[in-house]
């Protein structure tokens, strides 16, 4: 065992009680009294003493082990080792008893005893509640009402805003459907605007028919005739044995030179249509006699037509050869009456 154990359990041992309070009633000594306590106060001296030398010089068994084991024995001795703590508590009965000191033992459970009592309090409070008062039940049954009230406010309002914006948008697709709508439809495929002018457009028709196309030259091989839509319109269909209206551009189709076109003229052109179709002479090649019946008056096509069905590859002279590609634009279209006059169709 270290001398410093050894210090600290001399040191507990030889601790005095404190001297208890004299009593209040004074007596007075007699000379055996006297003898007593002269006799007595030495011995308690001497046996506290004998105990303090005894302790000092008192061999420990498993002190010389320790002592054999080096430096590292006296930091297990500091740090309370338990084997340290046995020996100690065999080789010093009063060591062991100071080990197991109510107090100390005391003092240590007291943080813990005032945790569990401080927890025990709160749960007490937070299970045990004082009943509401009428007051109080008045004053939560109004602010619950308040909320409600809130709510309902709330939604009301919501509600009013949606019908609001309803109400806005069937006025603007009143407005659309009854009024832009309905005078697009009024005008549609009329004429409109000054009947002068060029190319003559009717109401509702693309925009893209008052500008002149261009051809583009194409080394395909056309044998049959070949229609392409470029601008699809929105009147009816050119029936056979009507008369159209229309702009174009012809040119041969290898290299694409153009050889006729109504735009430089600013004038437009009418022609029967579907004459074959009805066992008559057509008045026109027959890719255009064929190729514009079945379209829709505001439409700009693009008609590729084989030498056979256009001028011949032996055209006379003056007369372009070979495959020939025109582009179209049909603006109205019209029915003949039984005197073979054109009344105006307006493409409708």
């Amino acid at each position: 065992m270290s001398d410093r154990g050894r210090s600290r359990r001399t040191a507990r041992s030889t601790k005095a009680t404190p001297p208890q309070a004299a009593p209040d009633t004074e007596v007075e000594p007699t000379a055996d009294a006297e003898s007593d306590t002269t006799n007595t106060e030495p011995t308690e001296a001497e046996g506290v003493a004998e105990e303090t030398v005894s302790l000092g010089k008192k061999d420990d068994p498993d002190a010389d082990a320790e002592a054999a084991d080096g430096a590292g024995d006296d930091t297990a001795d500091e740090d309370g080792d338990p084997a340290d703590a046995s020996d100690a508590a065999a080789g010093d009965p009063d060591a062991a008893a100071d080990g197991d000191d109510p107090d100390a033992t005391a003092d240590d459970d007291e943080p813990d005893k005032s945790d569990k009592s401080d927890k025990s309090a709160k749960a007490k409070n937070a299970k045990t509640v004082a009943p509401a008062t009428k007051a109080e039940k008045r004053a939560a049954a109004r602010i619950a009402a308040a909320k409600v009230a809130r709510r309902r406010r709330a939604g009301q309002a919501i509600a009013g805003t949606m019908i609001v914006l309803l109400v806005v948008g069937g006025a603007f697709a009143g407005v659309w459907y009854f009024g832009d709508r309905a005078e697009k439809n009024r005008i549609k495929c009329k004429p409109v605007g000054d009947a002068n002018a060029f190319p003559p457009l009717l109401g509702g028709m693309d925009k893209g028919l008052a500008t002149e196309p261009k051809i583009t030259a194409s080394t395909e091989e056309i044998t049959s005739l070949k229609t392409k839509v470029l601008i699809k319109g929105d009147c009816k269909a050119v029936k056979a044995g009507q008369t159209v209206t229309v702009n174009y551009v012809g040119a041969t189709m290898k290299d694409g030179k153009v050889f006729d076109a109504s735009w430089p003229r600013k004038k437009t052109i009418e022609i029967p249509v579907g004459q074959k179709q009805l066992r008559k002479q057509p008045q026109v090649i027959e890719g255009w006699d064929e190729g514009l019946v079945g379209l829709k008056v505001g439409s700009r096509v693009q008609l590729d037509i084989p030498g056979s069905k256009a001028y011949g590859d032996d055209a006379p002279e003056g007369y372009p050869k070979g495959t020939l590609r025109f582009i179209v634009d049909i603006l109205d279209a019209k029915d003949a009456d039984d005197s073979g006059g054109l009344p105006a169709g307006f493409g409708g």
